[in-house]
């Protein structure tokens, strides 16, 4: 009678223990991740083309993380607009309460007390930040945005095809300044002018600009000298000397001493000279320009000259935010805040149309990304109720092994101890 081997099955019995013990384990492992698949021997072409998908989810996810953070600073960038919108209205009101007749000079003087410590206000918001990052300001950014080749604007990465989103800084920049344009001026300032002295004092409507002075000595010498201020822009004798000398001697004080000598300018021709002369372009402040002719009544009896001009001015810009200047409500007219008002107005303007934006990048990114994980979800989704019964069906199964090993244990320890 042949033998019953043991050891054959209980070999074969712990086998499909440890199997059964494996599945049950991956089975678990599965129902705790809520995936079909968590490593590539699951499905490796699906596993595959689900680490491509899983990659592009975390591209977007962190896009989206990027447009909230460019959302989030255009979002505090508008409420400082916002701020400053509320000092240049109350700007305006003290400009209307200081040109009014019913204040007087200390009424006056508090205005502009207020209105230089609002300046003080508009330029504490210029140097706002976000995050370590300058709302309005040229900065070295690091951790928001990417510098732009404008050093006043930053990019942020777009979701779409169209690249980049420019967050603009400069706006509330250019909202604070103010470009005067002043009408030209033309007069004469002598017609049949003797040999006193003839000076004609011109209030400049701006700093800088050209002063083109037409000069007819007729035949006479004649000096003709123009000053800014204390600068002397312009100085020539024009005409024929009656002694031939190719130069003047002129007295340096109203005394009519310390004289000096000073050249005809050739041609030494009676007829009209244009000479155009710039003042202001190098820092020169005054707001007068005086026009000389004949300076202490030096010239020989007899001459005759005549002689008008024309200013021309250059645009001037007025800043509240230059910090080398104190602006007074006089340097101001009332219209001038309502002008950087509208300004403020198109920097909030686009301010909200690239929040817009962003909003709408989001939008669509989310969509997307919704999408993806739905699809995930069907192709490593697991099917709950299948994977409870499979493993249910695991355990029995090492249920009966079990009692199957624990059986033939007993058995073979029964057939060693009747045989010994």
């Amino acid at each position: 009678m042949e033998s019953f081997n043991f050891d054959n099955l209980s070999s074969s019995i712990n086998a499909q223990l440890n199997h059964g013990i494996q599945s049950a384990n991956k089975g678990n492992s599965h129902l705790q991740t809520g995936k079909r698949i968590n490593e590539a021997k699951d499905d490796v072409g699906a596993f595959s083309v689900n680490a491509n998908i899983n990659a592009e989810l975390k591209q977007k996810t962190q896009r989206v993380q990027n447009l909230q953070n460019s959302l989030s600073f255009l979002q505090v960038q508008d409420g400082a607009l916002k701020s400053a919108g509320n000092i240049l209205i109350r700007m305006g009101e003290l400009k209307t309460q200081f040109e009014a007749p019913t204040f007087n000079g200390s009424d006056k003087e508090i205005f502009d007390k207020e209105f230089k410590e609002l300046q003080i206000q508009l330029k504490k918001i210029r140097e706002s930040k976000f995050n370590g990052v300058s709302l309005f300001c040229s900065a070295d950014d690091k951790n928001l945005t990417e510098k732009s080749q404008n050093p006043f604007n930053l990019t942020s990465s777009s979701g779409s095809a169209e690249g980049e989103i420019i967050l603009n800084r400069a706006g509330f920049l250019g909202s604070m300044k103010i470009e005067q344009n002043f009408p030209a001026q033309a007069a004469t300032n002598a017609t049949g002018g003797a040999a006193g002295e003839s000076r004609t004092l011109i209030n400049l409507l701006g700093p800088s600009g050209t002063l083109t002075w037409k000069q007819n000595p007729l035949s006479v010498l004649d000096h003709f000298k123009a000053v800014h201020g204390t600068e002397v822009l312009h100085e020539a004798v024009y005409g024929v000397s009656s002694k031939g000398n190719p130069w003047l001697e002129l007295y340096d004080s109203p005394a009519q001493t310390g004289t000096r000598i000073l050249p005809v300018t050739l041609p030494a021709i009676s007829g009209e000279r244009v000479d155009v002369i710039d003042f202001g372009k190098t820092g020169n402040s005054s707001k007068t320009l005086e026009l000389i002719v004949n300076e202490f009544g030096q010239t020989s009896s007899g001459t005759g000259w005549t002689a008008n001009y024309e200013i021309e001015y250059d645009p001037y810009e007025q800043d509240l935010l230059d910090d080398s200047v104190v602006w007074s409500l006089s340097d101001f007219q009332t219209q001038d805040f309502d002008t950087c008002l509208a300004n403020l107005a198109s920097a909030r303007a686009e301010n909200g149309a690239t929040q817009q934006r962003i909003n709408g990048e989001i939008s669509e990114l989310q969509s997307s990304m919704l999408g993806i994980e739905k699809h995930m979800e069907r192709s490593d989704g697991l099917d709950i109720a299948r994977a409870v019964g499979e493993l249910n069906a695991v355990r029995t199964r090492l249920t009966m092994n079990a009692n199957l090993m624990k059986s033939a244990q007993e058995m073979e320890n029964k057939l060693f101890t009747d045989f010994l």
